[in-house]
């Protein structure tokens, strides 16, 4: 693991610590794909999303490697991020990932919360995540704003 992964991890564990269970989502709320306040990233689509979240493009424009969030597989944001942009379920795309694994692709890291989540992408900028919107804080920027989660 490289050293500035270590000081992000620590970071995380600190935001996560904090407060456990302070992200549970809305029901009907809206999910909010975030990056850190300095991330150089400043717009993305929907279909650059997907190209991202499927590991299809791996690198920023400016050459950055592209780092992805995700929550776990059983968090129903995730659930319905997965089904608004990559139109499969969570449960669908671990055939993907088998494939993708062979191929030397890795897929998303997976965070427990949205606290770190939030954590990750402040300290990381080439990271981005999604949120509920309800759980946007101060230390992120939103790029796009999805439908709640149905």
């Amino acid at each position: 693991m490289r050293p500035s992964c270590l000081g992000v991890l620590a970071i995380v564990l600190l935001a996560t610590s904090a407060s456990p269970g302070a992200d549970k989502p809305a029901e009907a709320d809206a999910i909010a794909v975030i990056v850190g306040r300095d991330s150089f990233v400043t717009t993305i689509t929907r279909d650059g999303l997907r190209e991202l979240y499927l590991r299809r493009q791996r690198v920023w424009p400016n050459g950055a490697p592209v780092i992805v969030v995700n929550l776990p597989p059983d968090n129903p944001v995730r659930e319905g991020f997965s089904k608004l942009i990559l139109g499969r379920s969570s449960s669908d795309l671990v055939a993907y990932w088998n494939g993708r694994y062979f191929e030397g692709i890795r897929p998303p890291i997976v965070l427990h919360s949205a606290a770190a989540v939030r954590a990750y992408v402040a300290a990381e900028p080439a990271a981005v995540g999604y949120v509920p919107l309800s759980e946007v804080d101060d230390g992120c920027r939103v790029l796009i704003t999805l439908p709640a989660a149905r």
